[in-house]
């Protein structure tokens, strides 16, 4: 059994030369539970070089809703130039479509490459080969790789995947988390942190600094694949421990990292756990996002982030460079558009100013979408119709990005709209800001639009 895997072309590079190069953890993740199993893998970046398939399976890596178009048309340029394939679709955006939606997109010869039973009973392959991600090395899937992509992917900060799911349920996120029916607010789904084992991950840790070091480089920037890196405090502090060992291994070299956090379970861990903060410090994390998304308790409330309060983020950021020296991001998942008015809007442009001024905080705002496969919205009778429209029209799932302006599809409100394109511009503006934002593809663009749109579009890749 043969398969191809795609990291499809980012979906803002330009049409030709090389496209946002980063290393595809998640694609290599499923690549080496693949080979484990027996399957003959071959890994493809469309940013590094054009796809050439050679197998009739094809699996394609979705890192969100705007890499649908993508893929769609990836997919044909396959059939066209070489029949009907066998294809695969994973990401966390394909566990947010039912099957009808994902024929409907895709076609009938794609299947979920997330659903485990999918997969094996496709490959014809035995399920309990099918080693858990937890106790799965990457090794084998980076032995895979050639020096010169290896060489791309380790000169640039990466995902090194540590752990998956999160225990809160915040609306607009479509990731692995806790997860309560709209409608009802009955918790469907109840989520614990699943860490990866941590001799597994210091056997991958040792394995990439010692490529590194081949290739002449004295630094590994990693980010960490936690949706709240202080969740699970006892899990946290074995990870320190194994990436201090790999570091006093190679004391010549060093270990950066960065990672996403709430800043309840920073202020619990500091309360009750200091200590695993403190050793992943001394393991080189130097930069914590929080999400802080938004201000006053209103809108905190109304997008199931109720466990944030003022006095917390204010704390959280505080102590995050005052007691432990680090850098605090702040993640501004906001301009709501049920939830958000123009004095919250203009409340949280306010605080990130003032973090900004007074702690040295790194800005990173993005834009909140009520509906993304995934999370609570995409289900909601309310948004069926918007839905729709993106099924009929599939390149507007771009309108989606976190980083894209908002639009009537999805802040049909003109007045919010309005404001939230306000005050995210405003902070798009902030001294260290991340964020390149985008213009939104939407259905009723016509064709100078929608190709003005990709030009302004063009390499302004998030970080």
């Amino acid at each position: 059994m043969k398969i191809d895997l795609v990291q499809p072309r980012h979906n803002y590079a330009s049409k030709k030369g090389v496209g946002h190069i980063y290393m595809p953890t998640s694609l290599l993740t499923v690549g080496a539970r693949l080979l484990n199993a027996g399957v003959d893998v071959t890994f493809h970046d469309e940013n590094t070089k054009p796809l050439e398939v050679s197998s009739d399976y094809v699996g394609f890596n979705l890192l969100g809703a705007p890499y649908i178009p993508e893929v769609i048309k990836l997919q044909e340029r396959i059939r066209q130039e070489q029949g009907e394939k066998t294809f695969l679709v994973g990401g966390q955006v394909v566990s947010g479509l039912n099957s009808s939606q994902l024929e409907r997109l895709f076609g009938s010869s794609t299947h979920n490459g997330n659903d485990d039973s999918t997969l094996t009973k496709v490959l014809g392959i035995d399920e309990k080969a099918l080693v858990s991600p937890e106790k799965t090395s990457l090794i084998p899937a980076y032995e895979r790789l050639s020096d010169d992509a290896m060489r791309e992917y380790l000169s640039r900060e990466f995902s090194l995947y540590v752990s998956q799911g999160c225990r809160w349920f915040c609306n607009f996120c479509a990731a692995v988390r806790t997860w309560k029916y709209p409608q009802t607010g009955k918790v469907i789904q109840r989520v614990k942190e699943s860490y990866r084992d941590a001799s597994i991950i210091k056997a991958d840790l040792s394995y990439l600094v010692g490529k590194a070091k081949y290739f002449g480089l004295d630094e590994l920037q990693l980010y960490m694949s936690n949706l709240d890196v202080f969740q699970t405090p006892q899990q946290l502090l074995k990870f320190a421990y194994a990436v201090q060992e790999v570091k006093q291994s190679n004391q010549d070299f060093k270990i950066s990292i960065r990672g996403l956090a709430t800043v309840d379970s920073f202020l619990r861990t500091r309360e009750n756990m200091p200590k695993s903060i403190e050793e992943l410090v001394n393991a080189g994390f130097n930069t914590v996002g929080f999400g802080v998304d938004g201000w006053t308790k209103e809108v905190w409330a109304a997008v199931e982030k109720g466990q944030n309060t003022e006095e917390k983020c204010l704390e959280a950021i505080r102590s995050t460079r005052e007691d432990f020296g680090m850098t605090p991001e702040i993640l501004m998942v906001f301009g709501h558009p049920t939830a958000d008015t123009e004095e919250s809007l203009d409340a949280a442009y306010q605080v990130t100013r003032m973090v900004v001024g007074t702690y040295g905080a790194v800005p990173r705002p993005h834009v909140s979408k009520d509906f993304i496969p995934g999370n609570n919205g995409w289900k909601s009778p309310e948004h069926l119709g918007a839905v729709e429209s993106l099924l009929e029209h599939p390149e507007a799932f771009q309108s989606l990005d976190f980083t894209a302006l908002p639009s009537p599809l999805t802040h049909p409100n003109g007045r919010i709209r309005e404001l939230a394109t306000k005050y995210f511009l405003k902070m798009c503006e902030l001294p260290g800001n991340t964020t390149q934002h985008v213009k939104p593809i939407t259905p009723n663009l016509t064709s100078e639009e929608l190709e003005e749109v990709k030009r302004f579009n063009e390499s302004r890749f998030d970080r």
